[in-house]
């Protein structure tokens, strides 16, 4: 958007500035340009007396006649010769502000991206979107910052982040929301292919490992077992996600892990993947944005790569 010179006025006069709407400042322009009413109302496509009336408005509002009858023509005033190259400059910024579409090409327009997401839904969808980024340009740069629910909406609303990707993120209704996909949470540990099934009493006997966010020791999982005097052993709570499965290989723990992450994992480190003894309900994973950037076009191109990426998953 075109900056406003340091010599605007400060203050409008918003009473005074109503009088004067758009379709004046067109016809005004037209008038001057072709010194005629005929004219000026067929290259606009409004009848002579609709100009006319316009031409009316524009001499009481300005005080100044605009055109004057000579003996064979009509002729544009001094006056409005002189304001003639500021009106016309007006409107070419009126229309590159307000109708002009902002355009943004990834192969010449250098521009960094800053996400925020765990490092689980980077694992997931990172490898595609950095192909993606990589066979299109190398003019653009993601930054991953690291996802803090306590924080993280404050980071979009201060524009210090351009999306945010997590399940169930707390919403201002400023907030724009995208769903990506869908993932179910899995039991992971190390074991053979004889076990086929893990029985509540089994799932009880192990120590666990908790992915949480938050410093605690309690998993939603874990409201799951209470509700059914039931509780399990966490011995181990991360904000990782990625440090898990090396953890899992390396000692007899479990962990519920996203399966589309434990997919990845268990055939290079030999882990075992089966469904939890005790339904639990799967998340969705979404994107979030500020709405001020719903419609700038190099945001809507970062969207949609999100959204491409997620397709190949």
């Amino acid at each position: 958007m075109p900056s406003i010179p340091d010599s605007f006025p400060v203050n409008i006069d918003y009473t005074n500035l109503r009088q004067l709407d758009l379709n004046l400042l067109v016809a005004l322009d037209v008038l001057i340009a072709e010194a005629s009413v005929t004219k000026a109302a067929e290259r606009l496509n409004m009848s002579q007396s609709a100009m006319s009336y316009s031409l009316k408005r524009l001499r009481a509002i300005l005080n100044d006649d605009i055109l004057i009858r000579t003996a064979r023509e009509m002729e544009v005033t001094p006056y409005a010769r002189q304001i003639s190259d500021r009106v016309r400059q007006i409107l070419v910024e009126i229309q590159s502000t307000l109708l002009d579409k902002e355009t943004f090409d990834p192969l010449t327009t250098n521009e960094t991206f800053k996400i925020a997401v765990s490092d689980y839904v980077e694992a997931t969808i990172g490898i595609n979107l950095l192909q993606q980024v990589a066979n299109q340009t190398s003019a653009i740069r993601i930054r991953i910052n690291n996802l803090d629910k306590e924080t993280v909406m404050d980071a979009l609303d201060e524009n210090r982040i351009d999306i945010a990707i997590n399940p169930k993120l707390p919403l201002k209704s400023w907030h724009v929301q995208e769903n990506l996909y869908r993932e179910e949470l899995v039991c992971v540990f190390r074991g053979d292919d004889s076990v086929s099934e893990i029985t509540l009493a089994d799932y009880l006997e192990r120590s666990h490992i908790l992915v949480s966010l938050r410093d605690d020791f309690q998993g939603y999982y874990d409201q799951i077992l209470q509700s059914q005097q039931q509780s399990r052993q966490v011995v181990w709570s991360t904000p990782h996600f990625m440090a898990v499965p090396f953890l899992l290989a390396n000692s007899d723990c479990m962990a519920l892990l996203p399966n589309r992450m434990a997919q990845q994992c268990a055939k290079a480190m030999n882990l075992k993947i089966l469904p939890p003894p005790i339904p639990i309900e799967g998340f969705t994973v979404s994107m979030v944005w500020h709405q001020r950037n719903t419609n700038n076009p190099a945001h809507q191109w970062l969207r949609q790569q999100i959204i491409e990426a997620v397709r190949e998953i």
